[in-house]
């Protein structure tokens, strides 16, 4: 049987071995085989203030303050940590950048923009240094009224200069999120001060009967094995099983190629619709196959944490099923489309810049991420704050239009990479050798250049 063929020639390779170990290290290092040590505990009545954990919400009164501390204090060292692409990155303003920050932290304070340029940032009108003003550790306090007290004593005057910092009264907020995301934009996008990023500093300290409820639907909804499948799967989508197959699609396909399969394929009376389908299945049933191995050997080291609990034992196979199996299968349809169509492994370049804007992109959302063309999903929330298996929840539904979308392209690219097979059997498709000389001369004009 052709299936079972493809099955023994992927299984038995030196790659897919490493493939395997790969995936076994990748997991181990996140800890997903010591699930037992972060146990789901019930919330006890009486707690201490913030004892059952926090939630963020984008609550005017702590926002405003706590955002312009903050932007107060990169303000005053021109140093600003924005996220482009995941990667943290430090902003060095110029001079009429500075001045146009000052700008927008004047209309907040309503102090003038020539003292905080003077002041704070050290610069004076006649554009030469005055001296800089550190803000943060002793120099900057927080009154009861929120206020801000920023003290200097770099000009050695008996008493420290002052100056008091706060939001204006009569600042709406909607004019407060207008001015962030100036200063956002000012900073080049991807900062702290973006709109949807402002709900950080809001912090709001969990009640026992929130606590409760969220502990209940850990119970009820994810029946406890839930939510560590999904911690599994957002671990494992993340970390490889968006990037890795499409290297065992890209090595069996250049493989044949090599050992001069393509004319036998070619003129088999197997069609290409078979053989595109049964190769393409067989990948991702191997892919698929130490996956499941390992999403219930991680869920079945809690199990005894929890007897007489009512446990769902099949939660790791509809999340491996629903949950990673799309990501395998774009990765792999990805591998063999592209390979077939070009004859060389530019897939792995592909989907793996892909991964990684995916993967950077969406760190600011690495505890909740369901976006629609998100490859790899993200929920990585534990047991010690409940699974939080509300937002799962609220967001399920999005998730399905996400794992939806990436199996039907995945599909689609299959059905183009049939129609590859069958114009290449017909002899009416040879654009892959001019793609390789094309490869191949560029490879060539590089070691002239080089030597």
């Amino acid at each position: 049987m052709l299936f079972v063929r493809e099955i023994k020639k992927i299984v038995k390779s030196i790659p897919y071995l490493i493939f395997v170990a790969a995936i076994i290290i990748g997991l181990f290092s996140q800890g997903v085989f010591r699930f037992n040590e972060d146990p789901l505990q019930e919330p006890q009545p009486g707690g201490v203030n913030g004892s059952y954990g926090y939630r963020y919400e984008e609550i005017p009164e702590m926002v405003m303050p706590s955002a312009l501390s903050n932007l107060l204090s990169e303000f005053s060292n021109n140093n600003y940590t924005t996220y482009p692409i995941g990667f943290m990155k430090h902003v060095k303003l110029g001079e009429g950048e500075q001045a146009g920050m000052a700008e927008i932290l004047s209309e907040i304070t309503g102090i003038s923009e020539e003292t905080l340029l003077r002041e704070v940032a050290g610069i004076d009108s006649a554009g030469s240094d005055n001296y800089t003003f550190q803000i943060g550790g002793d120099t900057m306090q927080q009154g009861e009224d929120d206020n801000f007290t920023i003290g200097s004593d770099a000009k050695q005057q008996n008493e420290p200069e002052k100056l008091t910092f706060a939001v204006r009264d009569d600042l709406e907020y909607s004019r407060f999120r207008e001015l962030m995301k100036q200063a956002d934009d000012l900073l080049g996008g991807s900062s702290k001060y973006a709109p949807d990023s402002l709900s950080q500093y809001g912090t709001v300290p969990l009640t026992y009967e929130e606590a409760k409820e969220r502990y209940e639907l850990a119970l009820n909804a994810d029946q406890i094995t839930g939510g560590y499948a999904r911690l599994f799967s957002d671990y494992a989508g993340a970390m490889v099983l968006s990037v890795l197959p499409v290297f065992l699609a890209v090595i069996l396909c250049m493989k044949d190629q090599r050992a001069k399969m393509e004319a036998l394929i070619y003129t088999k009376k197997t069609s290409a619709v078979k053989l595109t389908v049964i190769r393409y299945v067989a990948l991702v049933t191997a892919t698929m196959l130490p996956v499941l191995i390992l999403s219930y050997l991680s869920n079945m080291v809690v199990w005894g944490s929890y007897s007489g609990m009512h446990l769902d034992y099949l939660a790791p196979l509809k999340y491996d099923s629903g949950w990673l199996m799309p990501s395998v299968m774009i990765s792999t349809a990805i591998g063999m489309f592209l390979t077939e169509l070009t004859g060389t492994p530019i897939a792995v370049a592909v989907q793996g810049l892909w991964w990684m804007f995916d993967i950077n992109l969406g760190i600011k959302t690495v505890h909740s991420g369901y976006s629609l063309i998100r490859l790899a999903p993200r929920h990585n929330i534990g047991a010690d704050t409940w699974f939080k298996t509300q937002d799962y929840l609220d967001n399920f539904q999005n998730l399905m239009q996400n794992r939806l979308l990436m199996a039907g392209l995945s599909l689609l690219l299959v059905i183009f990479t049939i129609l590859i097979y069958e114009a290449k059997r017909k002899g009416k498709f040879g654009g892959n050798e001019s793609i390789k000389r094309a490869f191949s001369s560029v490879r060539n004009r590089k070691n002239q250049s080089q030597a």
